[in-house]
């Protein structure tokens, strides 16, 4: 058994969690969206629903941006709830739930990945798509809550057509945290640019994951949401 796994989240909350697919207890990295649910905090994506348990709900401001938490990745029962004699059905949880404590964030690090990152900020800012799609990993997907997943040449193509003039890209409150060949960045994605003669700003909360290939840190996934 491996002494710790990174349980790769797939986008946007959706559904319960899924006992067949959970990995027998053992430590973890979880990544996701916050979301509170019935049963406390949660990481959500699109396949299963990982439990913080004994943590209080996620704050306003934190719900649906993307996280990053560790822990021991578990799984626990519910009986079944009891049913009515007219079919009615108690309130609560039953079944299988996939559960994540202490859920916290795992201790920092460095390594190149902020490096690693800031080179994605220039290569956006000068609109340098050679070496955009250098740091870029074949297999990238790009995940913004509630919309379609967005392959390598979408991204690309995407970040080609930023409208206006870009006069900076720049990180805020950047944090890395290596392990082993895997990586992952959270912070705030801060843009600005001329559009109409008119300088907007634009902010936006990332969780980027990297895979070291070759030597080099490759963004694999991206989990972007626009701040509020």
């Amino acid at each position: 058994m491996r002494p710790w796994i990174i349980l790769v989240a797939a986008g946007a909350c959706g559904g319960a969690s899924k006992p067949a697919t959970a990995p027998p207890p053992q430590p973890a990295w979880v990544y996701g969206f916050a979301q509170n649910s019935k049963l406390g905090p949660v990481v959500a994506t699109r396949e299963r629903v990982i439990t913080c348990p004994d943590q209080p709900p996620w704050p306003d401001e934190t719900v649906g941006l993307p996280v990053l938490v560790a822990g021991t990745l578990a799984l626990r029962s519910h009986p079944p709830l009891p049913v009515g004699p007219g079919g009615e059905r108690s309130a609560g949880a039953e079944g299988a739930e996939t559960t994540l404590a202490p859920c916290t964030p795992p201790p920092e690090g460095d390594e190149g990945l902020l490096a690693a990152e800031h080179a994605i900020f220039d290569a956006l800012a000068h609109r340098d798509a050679a070496s955009l799609a250098a740091l870029v990993a074949p297999d990238f997907v790009l995940h913004v809550e509630d919309q379609p997943d967005v392959d390598k040449k979408a991204f690309l193509d995407q970040a080609a057509a930023i409208p206006g003039e870009i006069l900076s890209v720049a990180g805020d409150g950047l944090a890395a945290y290596p392990r082993g060949s895997i990586g992952i960045v959270r912070g705030t994605q801060v843009s600005r640019l001329r559009v109409d003669g008119q300088e907007v700003e634009a902010r936006g909360h990332l969780l980027d994951v990297f895979e070291k290939r070759d030597g080099r840190w490759l963004v694999t996934r991206a989990y972007y949401t626009a701040a509020r």
